[in-house]
């Protein structure tokens, strides 16, 4: 009888635990600008968005008695988005991609809003499938000389997958940077100055908890032959 308990216990377990490593990689989109009648944006569709008209000027330089005029126009400002692979367990942090985001000097008026990534995991493991979650970033341009910033909006885990009882969600964290001491640390926003540029590492995870959903007909029937058997030996032993 402890041996077929035993059975039991390992079966439901490895069902739970297939699908608890997930493996594959990332891809991602720009997608939904918003911002002013006057935005300009270039890349939606693709993996790097940019934004603003960039700002024109003219710089004036002299050395000694000879000076000289130079138009300079800037560019706009921009995200990239790089694609990873993963190889992750439940519950455990992994880098989902990278997010470049260049800060341009541009026109008023000219700027976006907001924009969403669309992010793709195509899965290897647990099964072949593939998934997209979408992520909204708040994109601030005021004209001062401190800096704008892009902001992850607020991310809640988003299910996309369940086996065994068990529902699976991602979520994405944050933006993963490195401080001064080497020690990466997990932020929602980035800023920079103008014509500066930083690259990220978005950092997700995934989780689970038991779901609604029965488990397979297999396990079921294993329990009630486990129970009937279970049954026959208690009869048997009250007959003798």
């Amino acid at each position: 009888m402890k041996n077929l308990l035993l059975f039991a216990s390992l079966l439901a377990a490895s069902l739970t635990a297939n699908a608890a490593t997930f493996q594959g990689s990332t891809s991602g989109t720009f997608e939904n600008p918003t911002g002013p009648a006057g935005m300009v944006t270039t890349g939606v569709g693709t993996n790097v968005f940019t934004w603003g008209e960039g700002y024109e000027e003219s710089v004036r330089s002299c050395f000694l008695f000879f000076c000289n005029t130079k138009d300079i126009k800037h560019d706009p400002s921009k995200l990239t988005y790089t694609g990873t692979g993963f190889n992750t367990d439940v519950d455990q942090t992994f880098v989902a991609g990278y997010l470049n985001f260049y800060n341009g000097i541009i026109n008023l008026g000219s700027q976006a809003e907001s924009v969403d990534l669309s992010l793709t995991f195509n899965f290897t493991s647990p099964s072949l499938f593939s998934e997209v979650f979408t992520f909204g970033f708040a994109l601030d341009n005021t004209v001062n000389p401190e800096g704008d910033t892009t902001t992850l909006l607020t991310s809640v885990p988003t299910k996309f997958y369940s086996y065994a009882g068990t529902d699976y969600y991602f979520e994405l964290l944050g933006f993963g940077i490195y401080d001064k001491k080497g020690n990466l640390t997990l932020i929602d926003q980035l800023f920079l100055k103008e014509g500066k540029n930083i690259t990220a590492k978005l950092i997700g995870q995934f989780t689970s908890m038991p779901s609604e959903v029965p488990l397979p007909a297999a396990v079921w029937l294993f329990g009630s032959g486990l129970m009937g058997f279970m049954a026959i030996r208690r009869r048997a032993k009250t007959q003798a």
